[in-house]
């Protein structure tokens, strides 16, 4: 019982690469300086001035998965006994030996947390301006309703064509060209751009959803599954809990990457599991095979029973660039694929039950599945009860939305968008002709590489002209 809290207590902390803690956080400032305040200005022009309204960032409790550190599996494990057998020390030795490795798989990973990092820092620098407009405007236009090799080859053109161009032609960019500042960048950029892209083109297919539900069932239907069902010798599956966890991290992120990093780790897992199982055999003379791997996976996913799993994974497989979706990503990616494929398939003659075994165990790991999610919808309700949670929309009366809607009337506009419809026919002539009166020389202007340094009084001078309208559309004063 120790060694198995031991083992529980060695779960997997995530941290999300990016700026501020967030795998995703939005690092980059709203306000984008002159660029944006010319085109605050081509919006009044219009009588609205519009915000950034992006795609909205990620809600990853607790960082993300381009980190994965372990905590030490045997901390305040009490002492062996004198009798303690020599599996058991083995053992000890096994989970030992898996941490460290984790542990040195979380010091690579933290590199590459690093190179988002960075890649946020230079997207803060002036000379990246018109990169972020760029973004922002292919996330605002991005079209609803396009299947998902339609999404995919729109989103791989335009990282080509920007990562190209941002390269060659962005200052901070280009200083850093050489072959691991391209990695970095074109990492950086995917990650940027499908985290806010992802509320438009994850489970963009219709049947996403009804496969996601059906696949859910199915694992919950043959939970009872064991090691002797899949023809393979048992492993202490305490050891197989971190692939477990990594499975059921996936959903929690919306970059391929970070979701891919969640498999990746799983399968480093079971196969460390497996070499070892291998040498404690005796059996260190064969390599290991997809007939060890595969059975293992998935043991693991039915374990794991991750949400949303085929979404999750027809996401990494369309959207992760095709060429960094190589090597031992795409081995790990299709060894759950089939693992997926073989459980929706499962007989009882595969499974080595007769049929009507089959169809009671299946029976009742689904009543048991049901249940237990029963008692956690009323642990979450008790709990959501206890935190004193806002009434619903439903639960309120006419009255106390009336009071709401009289304290928001009262407020007033507070938005200069907001200010500017309220403007009465006159104000609005009178600001349309002071916005035309703006020389904006300088609206054309994509980066200050294309400006000269004696054009810089001019610019400053307009930039101030464009604030000190945009507070008097701010103060009310058109309509004094």
């Amino acid at each position: 019982r120790a060694r198995a809290g031991a083992c529980e207590r060695a779960g997997v902390q995530r941290r999300m690469a990016g700026a501020g803690g967030g795998a995703d956080a939005d690092g980059v400032d709203d306000l984008l300086g002159l660029t944006e305040v010319f085109a605050a200005a081509a919006d009044v022009k219009s009588a609205t001035v519009g915000g950034e309204g992006g795609a909205g960032e990620p809600d990853v409790a607790g960082g993300g998965a381009d980190a994965v550190a372990v905590e030490a599996a045997l901390d305040g494990q009490p002492d062996a006994a004198p009798e303690q057998s020599r599996q058991e020390s083995q053992q000890q030795q096994q989970q030992q030996q898996q941490q460290q490795q984790l542990q040195q798989q979380q010091q690579q990973q933290q590199q590459q947390n690093n190179g988002y990092e960075r890649f946020r820092e230079m997207l803060n620098h002036p000379s990246s301006q018109p990169v972020i407009i760029l973004l922002r405007n292919f996330v605002n236009k991005f079209p609803s309703g396009l299947s998902r090799n339609e999404a995919s080859s729109r989103v791989h053109k335009f990282l080509k064509t920007t990562q190209d161009w941002m390269l060659s032609e962005v200052v901070v960019f280009s200083a850093d060209a050489d072959e691991a500042g391209r990695t970095n960048a074109s990492e950086g950029l995917e990650k940027f751009l499908l985290s806010r892209l992802h509320p438009k083109i994850f489970g963009i297919e219709k049947e996403d959803a009804l496969e996601d539900a059906r696949l859910h069932e199915r694992f919950s239907s043959l939970s009872w599954v064991s090691f002797e069902h899949l023809g393979v010798p048992p492993v202490d599956s305490s050891l197989l809990a971190l692939a477990v966890k990594q499975l059921r991290y996936v959903d929690d992120y919306k970059a391929p990457r970070d979701k891919l990093v969640c498999i990746l780790n799983a399968a480093r897992v079971i196969n460390d599991v497996l070499k070892r199982t291998l040498e404690d055999n005796g059996s260190t003379a064969r390599p290991l095979s997809a007939d060890d791997f595969l059975p293992l996976v998935i043991l693991c996913v039915i374990k794991a029973n991750p949400p949303r799993l085929q979404s999750n994974l027809e996401f990494v497989a369309a959207f992760r660039h095709p060429t960094r979706l190589n090597g031992e990503d795409a081995y790990f990616l299709t060894a759950l694929q089939s693992a997926i494929a073989f459980v929706k398939d499962a007989s009882p003659k595969a499974l080595e039950v007769s049929e009507e075994e089959f169809k009671r165990l299946c029976a009742q790991s689904v009543e048991e599945a049901r249940e237990q999610e029963r008692l956690d919808a009323v642990d979450r309700s008790a709990l959501h009860d206890d935190a004193g949670g806002d009434v619903g929309d439903e639960d309120r009366i006419p009255e106390e939305e009336a009071a709401e809607s009289a304290v928001v009337a009262a407020a007033g506009p507070t938005t200069v968008e907001a200010k500017t419809a309220l403007l009465s026919p006159a104000g609005r002539e009178r600001l349309a002709a002071k916005v035309k009166a703006l020389p904006l020389r300088f609206e054309a202007a994509l980066s200050a590489r294309h400006l000269r340094l004696d054009a810089v009084p001019a610019l400053l001078s307009e930039y101030r002209e464009l604030a000190a309208l945009l507070r008097e559309v701010d103060r009310g004063d058109f309509d004094l």
